[in-house]
């Protein structure tokens, strides 16, 4: 069974500043509360196509991604390569800007996941995992907001 979410949300800082918190792909454990912390993996770049990170999103319970797809101050799809303490068999992540003008961004971010359960197990955890991963990806979005704040009052 796969899980899906969306979500979107203005943001009102330009497209370059959004971008640049997204962009630091192994920092995202720094400005999310969704993620206990994170660190560079691999030889590859710190960004862009190639680049791979760990996030523990709580003590034991760690996924490994990597960036497929990449299109600076645009979009960036991440994929779940491998993970630890957590039923994941295949997670991917979409996350989009647009200029809404010179000073705001649209940020949207689609995510599926499927998860190694039990059908029976899965079927009854359908209503609440939808409801987790949706608030995972909002407050995800306003971290997001925070931190772009944080970065342009230090401008």
């Amino acid at each position: 069974m796969t899980f899906t979410v969306e979500a979107s949300r203005s943001v009102p800082y330009a497209v370059e500043h959004v971008w640049a918190v997204l962009d630091g792909f192994s920092d995202v454990g720094e400005w999310s509360s969704s993620i206990h912390r994170s660190w560079p993996e691999g030889d590859g770049p710190a960004t862009g196509v190639g680049a791979e990170r760990g996030c523990e999103l709580v003590p034991g319970r760690i996924v490994h991604e990597r960036i497929v797809a990449y299109d600076p101050c645009v979009s960036m799809r991440i994929e779940v390569h491998r993970s630890e303490g957590l039923p994941i068999t295949s997670m991917v992540s979409v996350y989009n800007v647009e200029s809404e003008g010179p000073t705001s961004t649209r940020v949207s971010g689609h995510a599926s996941l499927d998860l190694n359960l039990p059908p029976v197990l899965l079927k009854a955890l359908k209503t609440r995992l939808d409801a987790k991963l949706s608030e995972r990806i909002e407050q995800a979005f306003s971290d997001l907001e925070t931190e772009v704040q944080r970065r342009a009052a230090l401008e």
